[in-house]
C-alpha cells in the first residue's frame, strides 16, 4: 500500500475513454454491453489517478433521480486498499452536490465481495432486476454461482427519501 499518495478523481475526457475500457471490463465483462452503456446510459465517466497511474474508474447516469453508478472498477493490484470506498464517497458527495435524493448501484447476484462492499459503503438492498444478465452468450460463474440477476442497492442522500411500508409489530 502506498502512503501519502496524491489521488485525484476527475471527470474523464471523451478522448481518453478508450484507455479506461480494459479497467471498466472488470465491472462489466461484456465489452459490447459496456460500450453500449457508455453510448446510451452513462452521463459521466470518472477516473481516479495517482500521478500518471490510472487507479480506478466509474460511470454514472445522473439524468435520473435516483441516479445510478453503472460501473465501478479499481485496478486489481490496488483493491482492498480503500480506493473503492474513496471513489464511492466521491460519487456520493457529487450526488449531494447535484441535489439528488438517492443513488443506486447494482451488482451480480454472485458477487459476494461486491455485495458486502456496497453495504459497508452505506448502501442498502433495494430490489432485484431478475434475469438482468440475459445478454451473456455463455453462462458466467462467480463464487460457484451463475450470474443471472442484478441486486440493486440504494443510498439515501436525503433523510426520508425512501418511503417504506412497515409491518405492524408482532404482539
Amino acid at each position: 500500500m502506498v502512503t501519502n499518495e496524491a489521488i485525484i478523481i476527475r471527470e474523464a475526457q471523451s478522448e481518453t475513454l478508450e484507455e479506461l475500457i480494459p479497467l471498466l471490463l472488470l465491472a462489466e465483462e461484456s465489452e459490447s454491453a459496456l460500450r453500449w452503456s457508455l453510448s446510451n446510459l452513462v452521463d459521466t465517466v470518472y477516473r481516479m489517478d495517482s500521478g500518471e497511474r490510472l487507479l480506478g474508474a466509474a460511470t454514472v447516469r445522473w439524468r435520473d433521480d435516483p441516479s445510478e453508478i453503472m460501473e465501478l472498477a479499481i485496478q486489481p493490484e490496488r483493491q482492498d486498499q480503500g480506493l473503492g470506498k474513496q471513489m464511492v464517497a466521491f460519487l456520493v458527495e457529487e450526488a449531494h452536490r447535484r441535489g439528488k435524493q438517492q443513488l443506486l448501484v447494482g451488482t451480480a447476484n454472485a458477487g459476494i465481495g461486491q455485495i458486502a462492499f456496497y453495504q459497508k459503503c452505506g448502501f442498502r438492498m433495494d430490489h432485484i432486476r431478475q434475469d438482468y444478465f440475459w445478454y451473456y452468450r455463455e453462462p458466467i460463474y462467480e463464487n460457484g454461482i451463475q450470474i443471472r440477476d442484478m441486486l440493486v442497492f440504494r443510498y439515501d442522500l436525503v433523510p426520508g427519501s425512501r418511503k417504506t411500508s412497515r409491518r405492524p409489530a408482532r404482539q
